[in-house]
């Protein structure tokens, strides 16, 4: 395995020195790691730029499976196409990762597990940037390990896209993508359509996602409206308990957001948003819904309500951003909550009832202060957050980007981060899993050094990280213990090492379009000892991932992806068998592209080479899934 990974460092390394452009300059890329945008080429943080020409070339259908290739990413699913993926950052697990769509954060307040439930076709994602490392400084408590953010397709012309796809399974997945402008208004419309009948017995998948937007553009800013909703259906074999192979889900989400950006003065901009999320759950553990055992089955309905409002000044002192955000999360469950006073009937559900809930509010101002002295780039800040729940918190941190060169920057960050526990981490009490409702919020502080270059098409990133964690959170198995329980560990300290390259060629370039290497090296400072972890110490030691876009012949072009997993820690069948470790994972996808003016056919194979394998205990994932598709844009 050292010997693959070193021919393959070399190769790339070989090929990004050896070629030169000058078309597209990646240093001016501008992302969100700071309140203020900021160019990539001044931000003292690692960031992942995933563009839509990636995408599309890519053999993916779902968010999840182009996040499968990004650096440092953990993507563990149990089922095909993102049915129900946990994504992680930088050895965190699928709670300490936030979640953004445009800005807005769309993590549900129930369980982490929720996270990708996002009510937006995939056809309307434009590009995702991937900021590692702890940024509760900047988004608030969520952020504790890294953040993904989707940025949709904006409407600016007269647009129609309409998809097909059929593939094993009985797989088909439809979609259509419509948009509009008149005046200075424009509309969009998208809707996806996915489903198959499984790999496996109880793994069949109906999902379908809907999203409609207006806006209007006037002289001083913009007011955009969006609306969009998610609903999933799927086989659940033994997702969460190796013996169970007839748990079933049903997850619906809607996502209303409201974004008004205006211009006050020269110096001062300002950005309102309003949203209001809400996540139905059913999740039945062993087909008690076809039962008299009804009340068996866990619902759950999840409100969050989400005011915020930054405004930006610019002057001699450099950029200024501040503001505050109001967040309201409430959950109505026949599982997680105090007690309700008087029960409510669930709905669709005759003589099954809500019998608890709870809710928390939570208030953050926030101050971020950017400045540019010559080559050097300091950004600093701070966050005071209020929850009713928890009490006040505060996250301050810097980053730091010197630009030794035209294309070379050295940089360093120091933030501090902090998460609160989910409700189902509060009040889960089943016979699989025991809740506590005295957990403690987990805090982290995170170090960051790393060196960027940036020159046209050309970038590479080499970064090392530390996180030192206190009342880490996790779900652990002890051999005292009938059952597994939730509870704060004992500090958990992190070590990380990450190498990204990336080169895309010029036009001249013969047979090869595009590389992409990526790295990551994991070590924690604790072993399982005296218990089982199911997440936080199931982390990646090595992920590498390495992709090939080649154009063999005019209009043509095959991507080819090869991921390697190394994950430490264990699972078990049950109490009475031994603790496995889990196996390498290799795979290899590829996408073979035609276009035709304006239509495009393709052809996707996922785990190419046929592999058995896990990425929690004993689910076993698909192997070899051939697919064909077409794509037309009018």
């Amino acid at each position: 395995m050292k010997f693959l990974f070193t021919i393959l460092f070399c190769l790339v390394f070989s090929f990004s020195q050896a070629q030169d452009s000058t078309q597209i300059d990646l240093s001016e890329l501008t992302v969100t790691a700071n309140i203020n945008k900021t160019e990539l080429k001044n931000v003292g943080r690692n960031i992942t730029i995933i563009d839509q020409k990636t995408i599309k070339e890519s053999p993916v259908k779902t968010l999840d499976g182009i996040l499968q290739y990004a650096l440092n990413v953990d993507v563990r699913s149990r089922s095909s196409f993102g049915v129900q993926a946990d994504i992680s950052i930088r050895g965190g697990n699928f709670d300490q990762t936030l979640i953004l769509v445009d800005g807005v954060k769309v993590n549900d307040p129930q369980t982490g597990h929720h996270s990708l439930n996002i009510p937006v076709p995939f056809s309307m994602i434009e590009k995702i940037e991937i900021l590692q490392g702890g940024a509760s400084r900047v988004f608030g408590p969520s952020a504790f390990a890294g953040v993904v953010n989707i940025i949709t397709k904006k409407v600016s012309k007269n647009t129609l896209s309409l998809q097909a796809v059929g593939g094993q399974y009985n797989m088909q997945n439809l979609g259509i993508n419509a948009g509009g402008v008149f005046n200075q208004n424009s509309i969009g419309l998208a809707f996806d359509y996915l489903k198959n009948d499984g790999y496996a017995p109880n793994t069949s998948v109906n999902k379908k996602t809907f999203s409609g937007s207006i806006g209007h553009i006037y002289n001083k800013g913009s007011l955009d409206f969006s609306v969009g909703n998610l609903s999933n259906h799927f086989g659940a074999s033994n997702f969460y308990h190796p013996k169970f192979y007839n748990q079933y889900e049903e997850v619906e989400a809607w996502l209303n957001n409201l974004t008004w950006k205006h211009k006050f003065s020269k110096n001062l901009t300002g950005v309102f948003m309003a949203n209001y999320r809400q996540h139905h759950d059913l999740y039945d553990f062993d087909n008690y819904r076809n039962t008299e055992k009804l009340s068996s089955v866990n619902f759950h309905k999840t409100d969050v309500i989400d005011i915020e409002w930054k405004f930006k000044y610019f002057s001699k002192f450099g950029q200024s951003a501040f503001g505050a955000e109001y967040r309201k999360e409430s959950v109505l469950s026949n599982r997680l909550g105090d007690n309700l006073g008087e029960n409510i009937a669930i709905e669709g559900h005759e003589g099954v009832f809500y019998t608890k809930a709870k809710s928390r509010d939570n208030t953050s101002f926030f101050l971020e202060q950017l400045k540019n002295i010559g080559k050097l780039s300091l950004a600093i800040g701070t966050l005071a957050n209020y929850n009713s729940s928890f009490g006040l918190s505060f996250y301050p941190g810097m980053d730091i980007n010197y630009l030794y060169s035209k294309n070379i920057s050295v940089y360093g960050s120091l933030n501090r981060s902090l998460r609160y526990p989910t409700f189902t981490e509060l009040y889960l009490n089943t016979a699989t899993v025991k809740a506590d409702p005295n957990l403690k919020p987990e805090k982290a502080l995170n170090l960051e050094l790393g060196l960027k270059y940036l020159k046209e098409r050309y970038s590479a990133t080499y970064a090392v990280f530390y996180r030192k964690t206190s009342d880490a959170i996790d779900k652990v198995k002890r051999p005292e213990m009938p059952v597994p329980t939730i509870e704060n560990i004992n500090n958990i300290n992190m070590f990380g090492l990450e190498l990204s390259q990336n080169y895309a060629f010029s036009k001249d370039a013969k047979f090869i379009e595009k590389i992409s290497f990526n790295y990551a090296f994991l070590k924690a400072d604790r072993k399982e000892e005296g218990f089982q972890s199911f997440y936080t110490l199931n982390y990646l030691k090595h992920k590498l991932s390495f992709g090939v876009f080649l154009e063999p012949i005019k209009n043509t072009q095959l991507s080819i992806w090869y991921t390697l997993k190394s994950r430490a820690g264990n699972y078990q069948w049950d109490n009475n068998s031994p603790l496995l470790a889990y196996p390498e994972v290799h795979l290899v996808d590829l996408r073979l592209n035609k276009n035709f003016k304006k239509i495009r056919a393709f052809g996707d194979v996922t785990n190419l080479l046929n592999k058995q394998y896990f990425e929690y205990g004993f689910v076993a994932l698909p192997g070899r899934w051939i697919s064909v598709g077409i794509n037309a844009d009018f």
